[in-house]
């Protein structure tokens, strides 16, 4: 590099210079950019290593258990049909998987669902005139389940049909229902909305003091309407405000005023009627199915599954079915955090907290303090991820350690509550910081540790990758799967 020679004035002036611009190497190029170009290009290396010693480890662990293609699965481990199904659109998961399994799989009566959710399985078992148990953590979901699995009398039914009817004109004598304790109960709600929901709440309450099932049918009408006259809607593992639009560059506020009216229309308590009424009389109309079929002979419980074996003490089932969260770190108490609130499930930041630190480890939320159980394999992947990953240092691989070992006493449980019957479990696999976790070979063969015989994969359906790690897993994309394990 050719040298400078300067006189003392201005000796500082060049040097602060110099380390502005940089100085410059032989090829022309700054060293600063050099070693931005070196460090990619390591970092490419690194990336390139990666990959192939992943895919090493992940043939040895897909050769370990045996695979089935059953692409005519797919649209019922993805439901979209609860949306429009009788009974299940009542208040419905996005994450809800068809009823219809239990035939397509073959399911035997005497069904568990350990994580039924809204319930699905156990309505399905009900329309078959089969038995079944489900259990939850989420109290939202149990109370769904109950509200879908307990018929009316005719009377009852002709009773909030007339209550519905004339609800308009009782607005005005309706007291407001107090407004729960969540930070933002007033920001996910237009005021008049607020207000509106709230007559609502306490004219059914009051209305229907002595008659809990006709009350309860009706709160979860109100309940499952919240969503879609609210200020907010849930979108990947939180809520968002309807008062920004999202574009590729980012968000943008909406113009205020505009998108009320946009959504709500001139008159928002209504709208917001409109919306409660047409729910409220959908599900009497859906209440026909209860005719035919065994509804009473469902059980849901409220409660851990990681203590299922104590809340069926003495129960023996034909057949084990579920889909547990997947380890993809989505938290439902925090995307279904307003219903929880506003349906009174929840009445404290305390209360909502003891629930999320006591479900399964597939979010960060979650006691990931909790004790575990080293899986070799999940330790072999865990080792090639990218600990530069913003999923690394957020503490995903002491969650994927906490899930699999969560799920190792789930099967556990499962194997003794079974009498010589099948278990299939619905999941997906994921992927963080440059690894996919095949969490379907790894749940098949935590149950032949915990003592089932067999263990098979159906492979229903391809899942992507996200966007941002597309390119390093282009070559493995095979192994991102939705499957039905089926251990026997």
């Amino acid at each position: 590099m050719q040298s400078i020679v300067s006189s003392p004035p201005k000796r500082r002036e060049e040097k602060q210079q110099a380390s502005l611009i940089g100085f410059r190497s032989p090829t022309g190029t700054s060293l600063r950019t050099e070693t931005l170009l070196e460090r990619k290009s390591q970092k490419t290396k690194i990336g390139d290593n990666r990959a192939h010693h992943l895919a090493s480890v992940l043939r040895r662990i897909n050769n370990t258990t045996t695979f089935r293609h059953r692409s005519d699965l797919a649209s019922f481990v993805n439901w979209k049909g609860n949306a429009a199904a009788p009974i299940h659109r009542w208040l419905r998961y996005r994450e809800a998987y068809s009823p219809h399994l239990i035939t397509k799989l073959a399911v035997d009566d005497k069904i568990l669902d350990p994580f039924c959710g809204c319930g699905s399985i156990l309505i399905g078992s009900a329309e078959r005139g089969y038995t079944s148990t489900g259990i939850d953590i989420n109290p939202l979901a149990v109370f769904a389940t109950r509200v879908k699995l307990t018929p009316l009398l005719r009377s009852q039914l002709a009773t909030i049909r007339a209550f519905v009817d004339d609800l308009g004109a009782r607005m005005t004598s309706g007291a407001l229902w107090p407004l729960p304790a969540l930070s933002i109960a007033s920001k996910v709600f237009e005021p008049e909305i607020l207000d509106t929901l709230l007559r609502i709440r306490s004219l059914t309450e009051s209305a229907f003091s002595t008659d809990k099932a006709s009350r309860d049918f009706l709160h979860l009408a109100w309940v499952s309407v919240l969503e879609t006259v609210g200020s907010y809607f849930k979108e990947g593992n939180g809520i968002k405000y309807r008062n920004k639009k999202r574009l590729k560059t980012g968000y943008v506020r909406r113009l205020e005023g505009k998108w009320q009216y946009e959504r709500f229309g001139r008159d928002q308590k209504q709208f917001v009627l409109d919306v409660f009424c047409s729910q409220a009389r959908m599900m009497l109309q859906d209440a026909k199915y209860w005719r035919k079929g065994r509804w009473r002979d469902q059980t849901v419980i409220h409660g851990n599954v990681l203590t299922m074996h104590q809340l069926l003490a003495g129960k023996k089932f034909s057949s084990v079915i579920f889909s547990p969260p997947y380890a993809n770190r989505f938290d439902y108490f925090e995307s279904m955090k307003v219903e929880l609130w506003f349906g009174g499930f929840v009445d404290s930041y305390e209360s909502i907290n003891r629930f999320r630190k006591a479900s399964l480890r597939s979010h960060l939320g979650a006691d990931l303090n909790r004790p575990y159980e080293p899986v070799d394999a999940l330790e072999r992947l865990i080792a090639l991820m990218d600990s530069d990953a913003s999923s690394w240092r957020m503490g995903v691989p002491e969650l994927l350690r906490g899930y699999f070992d969560d799920m190792r006493t789930t099967l556990k449980h499962c194997k003794s509550l079974l009498s010589n019957g099948r278990c299939f479990i619905v999941v997906g696999n994921s992927a963080f910081a440059g690894v996919i976790i095949p969490t379907d070979v790894i749940l098949a063969n935590l149950g032949l540790e915990c003592g089932f015989e067999k263990a098979e994969i159906l492979v229903a359906r391809h899942l992507t990758v996200a966007p941002q790690q597309r390119n390093q897993l282009s070559q493995l994309q095979d192994n991102m799967r939705e499957s039905v394990v089926v251990l026997s």
